[in-house]
């Protein structure tokens, strides 16, 4: 029986590639975008039985919940969730004397509480999954400990919160038999990433999917990179 997969943000970059992998792997994905898109579209036409997409604003609760309840007339569980939507909505790494604050609520809101907005209406499904796995792409950024940044306080706070999201989760999870993994991708070419980057997003999602597919202990490691490896909170 094939893998249900659950993809946010799915119609560009890492999440693209990520959906584009699990496909290639047998996966039934569903996707949730914002938008219809052309790529993913291209994606139906090649993958016809194995690529849903539910459009909504994951940062509207009602659009999700009703994506969800879409998802539920094709499928009874979700084996797999990746939360993947994501904002960067002060990249030019300025000083706090020039800092526009009034975007940094909507990043919060897509970076730190729109996981647990999907995780919320998802989770009845990944109940019934048979890898029951909840996977935020998170960030070295959100590291306290190895914060090396001078700017960008909107993308770094939001992942250190998405950070401590993930934690409470997999605490509140526990008995469910479900695990929980923040993911930090590594430094990829994208919006967020910039062309400046040494990978690009297919050759991120590579090692990223792999990890997604080990078998992990529920009181094991939570905050790793691509590989798996742990990293500091």
């Amino acid at each position: 029986m094939p893998l249900d997969v659950l993809i946010t943000g799915a119609n560009r970059g890492l999440g693209l590639e990520l959906t584009k992998r699990f496909l290639e792997k047998g996966a039934i994905v569903h996707v949730i975008t914002r938008s219809e898109d052309d790529r993913i579209e291209a994606l139906i036409e090649e993958y016809p039985d194995f690529i849903f997409d539910y459009n909504a604003d994951v940062t509207d609760e009602l659009q999700v919940s009703q994506a969800l309840e879409d998802l539920r007339g094709r499928t009874d569980k979700i084996d797999i969730l990746v939360n993947n939507a994501a904002v960067h909505l002060d990249p030019e790494r300025i000083p706090i004397e020039e800092v526009d604050f009034s975007a940094y609520l909507r990043a919060f809101d897509v970076n730190s509480v729109s996981p647990l907005r999907v995780v919320k209406h998802a989770l009845p499904l990944i109940r019934s999954g048979r890898r029951k796995t909840i996977v935020n792409i998170s960030s070295e950024a959100g590291s306290l400990s190895e914060c090396w940044r001078k700017s960008e306080y909107s993308y770094c706070m939001t992942k250190a919160a998405l950070n401590m999201a993930g934690k409470i989760l997999q605490n509140a999870l526990l008995d469910d038999g479900i695990k929980v993994l923040n993911i930090h991708p590594g430094w990829f070419s994208s919006d967020m990433g910039t062309a400046e980057a040494p990978i690009t997003p297919e050759q991120a999602s590579i090692p990223i999917i792999e990890t997604i597919l080990k078998d992990y202990p529920l009181d094991g490691p939570i905050y790793v990179d691509a590989e798996g490896i742990p990293r500091s909170w």
